[in-house]
């Protein structure tokens, strides 16, 4: 095996990754050295590459959806073999703190890496994992299937399940539903049994949207949908509204579209956008407002067995060879279709 290996390498934030021969890094003592074969293009790596995403350093190899076979394993692994096909969790978390200790993986105290967001990321041929954050995916799984499942999916997963505990047959509102998480979000809220709205600007993703089960498409009007929840709900509002945009305008129509007891769930976020709200309209409707950070080590295992099991259906739209990763990232700039665009290395 040669001592480097093809990467997209962004130098300057704001410009496009270059494809560049890096050292090719080596296993250490219990971790596994990860062929990459599929890497999901999201809206985050953009935020990335632009310097928008606080903490990241340069030279950057973006990608933290990834999946890949087990090329070669570190000293005192016993848990995986060469061969071996699965993802890794995308951060590298300490263990000890007390989230880690709870389950609660993506909010650790002392964290020591988050693949895509340095110099270690899916957007090249091998990747180092922790035996510990390496999740198997069966042979049933494609590694496109199983790399979009990592972000795109575990995302609204969590939001979804884990936060804002959505049950058996509520009303849902997606906002921002045409886009890779938002359509997931559409396909796992009409799968619980629920009565799915999806609110997104760009009318022509209605009909992707209703293909993953939404009942009703609304076109927001300077960030306004909360009357048209209102009437498609005759008047009751919605359990759940789940805001991928997570605008001023978007957060303050979100709980206006809610009914009593209603939970909404932030999981877009925009510098400068503040969320608003009537206090007395909050307390005495009980509303719940949640944020929703990715998700834990625990969701990704859980969602894998569900693309397992036939519940959830990742949507793939197209692929891209590794260097062509620039012009994945701008058809995701310009709209980029509904569903994830892959990479394959």
């Amino acid at each position: 095996m040669g001592s480097t290996m093809r990467a997209m390498v962004v130098t300057e934030f704001g410009s496009p990754p270059v494809l560049t021969e890096v050292p090719r890094p080596t296993p250490k003592e219990d971790e596994i050295l990860l062929r990459v074969r599929a890497a999901g293009v999201c809206h985050t790596d953009m935020k990335i590459r632009d310097g928008i995403v606080p903490d990241v350093d340069l030279p950057l190899v973006l990608g933290h959806e990834i999946a890949g076979e087990v090329a070669e394993i570190g000293a005192g692994v016993t848990t995986a073999s060469v061969g071996n096909r699965g993802v890794p969790y995308g951060y590298v978390t300490c263990g000890n703190c007390r989230f880690c200790l709870e389950g609660r993986t993506s909010l650790c105290e002392q964290l020591v890496l988050r693949y895509g967001f340095g110099s270690i990321g899916g957007y090249s041929e091998y990747v180092v994992v922790p035996e510990r954050f390496f999740v198997p995916i069966p042979d049933s799984v494609r590694f496109d299937q199983a790399a979009v499942a990592t972000c795109s999916i575990v995302t609204p997963y969590h939001a979804l399940i884990k936060r804002a505990r959505l049950r058996l047959g509520e009303t849902v509102v997606v906002v921002g539903a045409g886009g890779g998480v938002g359509l997931h979000a559409v396909q796992l809220a009409h799968r619980t049994g629920g009565d799915v709205i999806a609110v997104d600007v760009d009318a022509t993703r209605e009909g992707a949207a209703k293909a993953q089960g939404a009942s009703s498409f609304v076109v927001p009007h300077e960030g306004r949908f909360a009357d048209e929840v209102r009437e498609l709900t005759h008047g009751r509002g919605a359990d759940v509204v789940i805001d991928m945009v997570a605008s001023t305008a978007t957060m303050s129509d979100s709980i206006e579209a809610l009914g009593l007891g209603g939970r909404l769930c932030l999981v877009g976020y925009q510098r400068g956008q503040l969320l608003t709200a009537v206090t007395p309209d909050v307390v005495f409707r009980e509303i719940e407002i949640y944020g929703s950070h990715w998700a834990t080590l625990t969701d990704t295992v859980e969602v894998i067995d569900m693309i397992d099991r036939g519940l959830i259906d990742p949507i793939v739209i197209r692929e891209f060879p590794l260097h062509e990763a620039p012009a994945a990232l701008e058809l995701l700039a310009v709209g980029g279709g509904p569903g994830r665009s892959i990479l394959t290395v």
